[in-house]
């Protein structure tokens, strides 16, 4: 799953993972395409794995949209 931008990969991830493959909007967020604690755990450990940073699942079960994620995402890699 090449992507260019976090944002980017967590809609592809979303989309591969919770929709079916089908499109997915940064505007929505993980709940709404049905995010389970295994699903996160697993995103969590992807995002670690590509981006080089950790962030606690938990996260992605709070009222915040894909694109919102990626912004904080992007503020933690610029902490590391």
């Amino acid at each position: 799953m090449a992507a260019q931008t976090l944002e980017e990969f967590l809609v592809a991830w979303t989309s591969i993972h919770l929709n079916k493959g089908l499109p997915v909007k940064p505007t929505e967020t993980l709940s709404m395409y049905g995010i389970t604690s295994i699903k996160a755990l697993l995103l969590a450990e992807d995002t670690q794995n590509l981006f080089g940073f950790e962030w606690p699942p938990y996260l992605f079960f709070q009222d915040l949209t894909i694109a919102e994620l990626a912004e904080e995402g992007n503020k933690m890699m610029e902490e590391i």
